[in-house]
This record gives structure tokens, C-alpha cells and sequence, in this order.
């Protein structure tokens, strides 16, 4: 099996430009060969593709269906060693429901079968919405879902950030990640995560990389 990511992404711009490439962005962090794959629609019709389909995995409904490029000599199921999917939550959406996103999630669990998935919550912009390096309120702001519209979002994001989204340093970088995986841990209540909890660049960052290898702070 090779040792290719294939990352599955909702946007055609906002997510590549926040993963970046070998050069910068978050992907200069992980070190490995990859794809990036834009399906430009929301989970929940990638998810209802894939079962009409009766596909044994999804690298094979992304070959067929959507001209993702692969090796003729190679089977869909060995083109990819991990396969990583990040999409927008998007609760507003007309096929969003509890019991939907609960059964998708369970779908892609594993990375080195169907893929996993990464949800972006509310949305990916969420991932600019710092005031400040560090940002003191970060861990508590909130933004209402009710009547919860993604344009007015990402302009609130867009006028509130002090982040350029296309000049990201490596610290600044590490910064985002560290206060986001602490963020999901005061929501989750979790307890156990090792992470250090008083941002330090240096430590910090060794940390990041270690965990970047298999991708599991994206």
C-alpha cells in the first residue's frame, strides 16, 4: 500500500488555502505525499452519492464518478494509505439531521478504510475567528445557531480576524491548532488529552508535528 493522503474537502478555495501545500499552511506540517480532492457540496450529499451508489469504498466513487485521477494499474483500495474527509457541519442545511450526521460519522470513522471525517463547526471560517494572538475570550465565544446564516458568518469572521489567511506562520499556525484542540476539549468535557496546556511555541510545535504524522489534530 502506498504511503499517499487523499484529502476529501468541501470548499474549492477556503479549504486549500488553510491546508496550503508541502510549502506552507497546514500541510507543510505533515511531511507525507498527498491529493486534495474538492467535492464542493456539503457532507450530506457526498454521503447520500456514495450509498446510492453501492461502492465498495469511496476512493472508488471518487474515480468513477468524479474523474479522481489514479495509476490504471493500481485498485482504488491501495491508491491511498490514509483517506481524510473535512467538511462543514452546515446544521442549516436541508438534509441535516441528528440521526444523519450520527450515521455519517459512524461511516467514516477510519481513516485506513472508508476515510475519516474531520466536521468543521459551525463551518471552516470558524477557524480564523481570533481577535488576538493569544486570544483570552477564544475558548468561551460562541455564535447562536439559531437562524444561523453561513454568509453573514464568514463576513462577521472577515471583519473580526487579525489572521491574513494567505501569509499564516508556522506559530501562528500552531497557535490556531493548540487553542482549537483546547477549545474542543472545554466542549467535550475531556480530560485526558495530552496536549500541553500552557501554550509554548517551541514544545508546542514538536508536539503538533509528532501528531501531524497520521493527521489527527486536523
Amino acid at each position: 500500500m502506498r504511503s499517499k493522503i487523499l484529502l476529501i474537502v468541501e470548499g474549492e478555495k477556503e479549504e486549500p488555502r488553510i491546508l496550503g501545500s508541502n510549502s506552507h499552511g497546514l500541510l507543510s506540517l505533515i511531511g507525507s505525499d498527498y491529493d486534495i480532492v474538492t467535492f464542493s457540496n456539503p457532507i450530506y450529499e457526498l454521503y447520500d452519492a456514495y450509498k446510492k451508489g453501492e461502492y465498495d469504498d469511496l476512493v472508488s466513487y471518487l474515480r468513477e464518478e468524479k474523474g479522481l485521477e489514479i495509476d490504471k494499474n493500481i485498485l482504488s483500495k491501495n491508491a491511498f494509505s490514509s483517506v481524510y474527509l473535512v467538511f462543514d457541519f452546515e446544521p442549516h442545511y436541508h438534509k441535516y439531521k441528528d440521526s444523519k450526521i450520527k450515521d455519517i460519522l459512524n461511516v467514516f470513522n477510519n481513516e485506513t478504510e472508508l476515510g475519516k471525517l474531520y466536521i468543521n463547526y459551525p463551518m471552516v471560517e470558524s477557524f480564523y475567528y481570533l481577535k488576538n494572538i493569544p486570544d483570552l475570550e477564544y475558548l468561551d465565544r460562541k455564535i447562536s445557531l439559531e437562524n444561523f446564516n453561513g454568509k453573514d458568518f464568514k463576513k462577521l469572521v472577515n471583519d473580526r480576524t487579525i489572521l491574513k489567511k494567505n501569509k499564516l506562520s508556522n506559530k501562528q499556525l500552531c497557535y490556531i491548532i493548540w487553542v482549537n484542540y483546547n477549545k474542543v476539549r472545554k466542549i467535550t468535557n475531556n480530560e485526558e488529552i495530552d496536549l500541553v496546556l500552557d501554550y509554548n511555541y517551541d514544545k508546542t510545535i514538536e508536539v503538533i508535528k509528532e501528531r501531524l504524522k497520521s493527521v489527527e489534530v486536523l
